[in-house]
């Protein structure tokens, strides 16, 4: 896509106010700039590092920005319910989703971005600068090389199967801790796959203004 005018951005910006205004979150006008941003560096990165299949803007407002804002009181709730540290990791964050968005969105929580593939971190890392987030650490290794202070909260949006990602990301979680996966589609059989180890706590309905596809967290923690 060619480089789009200042008076485009605005028009994004509007786009995203407009579908952040459908659901229960309260952003500021601050947020608001730091979203719109976002979008915009991912636009401007996506041609040389190829981030995401999603080349529309308003598809990555939709798909990327709100999609992963919607999570946030699910997060938030699991948090109370850990109390303690607000530690949060997202893994398998890729171009920095949901983690950006959340980070941005909650300044208040410590976010650990985690993903093994390099260049993408590397555009996180940029975002993470050009928009001042105090609130964001980023690991460069695959889950089972990785050493760190176990989270209360970690969240995915769906990178492998469930029965994989609880398998890999059970190690990084606190005892107590809650694991949050963003599932488009969950069979009975993935369901059923899924180790003894844990148990599902809830299956939350995310809404996503204007998006008819299904969307949901599931929540699990230690059996």
């Amino acid at each position: 896509m060619a480089k789009a005018s200042a008076f485009e951005w605005e028009s994004c910006k509007a786009y995203l106010a407009e579908l952040l205004a459908q659901t229960e979150l309260m952003v500021t006008p601050e947020q608001l700039e730091q979203l719109t941003t976002l979008i915009e560096l991912l636009n401007t990165w996506n041609a040389a590092l190829n981030l995401t299949a999603i080349k529309d803007v308003k598809q990555m407002v939709l798909l990327h920005v709100v999609d992963s804002a919607v999570l946030l009181p699910v997060v938030r709730a699991q948090l109370t319910q850990v109390g303690g540290t607000l530690g949060v990791a997202d893994v398998g964050t890729g171009a920095g989703f949901p983690g950006l968005v959340l980070a941005i969105l909650a300044p208040d929580v410590h976010f650990t971005l985690i993903d093994s593939v390099g260049k993408k971190l590397s555009f996180v890392r940029q975002v993470v600068a050009r928009l001042g987030l105090a609130n964001v650490e980023l690991i460069n290794k695959r889950c089972e090389e990785i050493e760190h202070e176990p989270f209360a909260v970690i969240v995915s949006r769906a990178f492998a199967p469930l029965e994989r990602m609880v398998t890999w990301c059970l190690p990084l979680l606190r005892a107590d801790g809650r694991f949050v996966a963003m599932k488009a589609h969950l069979e009975e059989s993935e369901i059923q796959a899924i180790p003894e180890t844990v148990t599902i706590d809830a299956m939350i309905k995310l809404n996503v203004p204007t998006l008819e596809a299904v969307r949901q967290a599931v929540v699990l923690r230690r059996a």
